[in-house]
């Protein structure tokens, strides 16, 4: 009988190193007063940053609208 979760384990040495630091570096941010500010100071600064943008070029999906002749 065959594990159903054994897709989700990790396959090397390098996979794991990974999760132990994206977990270590998770917890030095929610865990200590300076990564709580720092991320704090940061979704501060992109909202003011998309509040105060005038224009935000994206690509415009028209272009991807294979009836539209004009558009190719």
């Amino acid at each position: 009988m065959t594990d159903h979760y054994e897709h989700l384990l990790p396959k090397s040495r390098d996979q794991v190193s990974a999760i132990v630091a994206a977990i270590v570096l998770a917890l030095l941010l929610l865990g200590t007063a300076t990564g709580r500010n720092m991320l704090a100071w940061i979704y501060l600064e992109s909202t003011e940053d998309i509040t105060n943008a005038t224009h935000i070029h994206g690509f415009p999906l028209d272009r991807l609208d294979p009836t539209c002749p004009q558009c190719m």
